[in-house]
């Protein structure tokens, strides 16, 4: 993104999508995906209208509904709720609670 005193910027935004798999028993928005082949379309900077929008947005429906087939949920610790007690390099943090 370029400032208005010509200063170039970092900006990210996260596109959000309609919850329909097992994110969606959690919360009803889940982050659309891309997958990697996909970057250099999403990316083009260009307006999108008509064909080129429908398509554009086609894709990011198909490549978000195959990642987030992918996720899985499991329940985890408390621990990784308390962000200033728990270490972060923890790799007991993602198993499972039986």
């Amino acid at each position: 993104m370029e400032l208005p005193n010509g200063e170039k910027s970092r900006c990210f935004v996260v596109i959000t999508r309609e919850a329909r798999d097992a994110s969606g028993e959690g919360h009803d928005r889940m982050p659309a995906f891309l997958t990697p082949d996909t970057w250099d379309a999403w990316l083009t900077p260009e307006k999108l209208t008509g064909d080129r929008k429908a398509e554009t947005l086609a894709m990011l429906e198909h490549t978000s509904s195959d990642v987030a087939s992918t996720v899985r949920e499991h329940i985890v610790d408390r621990k990784v709720s308390n962000s200033r007690t728990v270490d972060p390099t923890d790799p007991t943090l993602l198993e499972p609670v039986a």
